[in-house]
C-alpha cells in the first residue's frame, strides 16, 4: 500500500469525532503498524542507497512518515484514555 494512501487513511480517521473513533480504534492501529513498516523499509532503502539525491529524498519520506506515526500513536492514545 502507497504511502500516500496509508496517510490519507490516517486522516481520514483522525477527522472522525470522538464515538466514531473509539469504532476505528483498531483500524487505525493497523494504518500505524503499516506505517511503520514502511518507514522501516524507508530507512533499510535509505541505508542502502549511495547517491545523495535520492538519499535525501528518502530520508524527507521517513520524515513525513514519521511524523504521520507519531500524531496517529497521540490519536490513538487520546481514544484509549476516553
Amino acid at each position: 500500500m502507497s504511502e500516500n494512501k496509508l496517510l490519507s487513511r490516517l486522516e481520514t480517521y483522525l477527522g472522525l469525532d470522538a464515538k466514531k473513533r473509539k469504532e476505528k480504534a483498531s483500524e487505525l492501529e493497523k494504518v500505524i503498524k503499516k506505517l511503520k513498516k514502511k518507514e522501516k523499509e524507508l530507512i533499510a532503502e535509505c541505508a542502502s542507497t549511495v547517491e545523495d539525491e535520492q538519499h535525501s529524498i528518502l530520508e524527507k519520506r521517513i520524515n513525513v512518515l514519521h511524523a504521520q506515526r507519531k500524531k496517529g500513536l497521540k490519536a490513538l492514545k487520546k481514544i484509549n484514555k476516553e
